[in-house]
């Protein structure tokens, strides 16, 4: 490969480094969101107000105005439903992370690729420099 071909060679993988880079940064980004989500997601979970069965006769009139409802049952219900809704939205983000990180993983090996053939390219026009000098000196 001549010098011209090995330097243009060298610009373009170099372009493709930084292009990974760049795409690995975008991804490390995006955990960063859905870690940010999480962590909002667990204070909801802290601020929740766990219901107590005490005390247990404590009744209100349903949403009609007719007859009584426990309020115990009620509170569980809903902080069973806020619970549910937490825990299915922090499994997603796992999944969503699980994701991220195996893309992450991938445009590491690529980058570790590319920087291998850059080093080879490297010797190449270093190579070529040399017989260059040798030829004309």
């Amino acid at each position: 490969m001549g010098l011209a071909a090995s330097q243009a060679r060298f610009l373009s993988l170099t372009a493709r480094k930084s292009d990974l880079e760049f795409n690995a940064q975008q991804v490390n980004q995006d955990r960063m969101r859905l870690a940010r989500e999480t962590e909002t997601l667990f204070e909801e979970y802290l601020k929740l107000k766990v219901p107590s069965p005490y005390p247990i006769d404590a009744t209100h009139p349903d949403a009609n105005g007719n007859g009584l409802a426990d309020l115990y049952e009620s509170d569980q219900m809903a902080y069973e439903a806020e619970v549910s809704r937490i825990n299915a939205l922090t499994e997603g983000y796992h999944s969503q992370d699980r994701v991220l990180e195996i893309n992450l993983k991938n445009l590491e090996t690529q980058q570790k690729e590319v920087q291998t053939e850059i080093d080879s390219v490297k010797k190449v026009i270093d190579k070529n420099i040399e017989m260059t000098f040798k030829t004309f000196a």
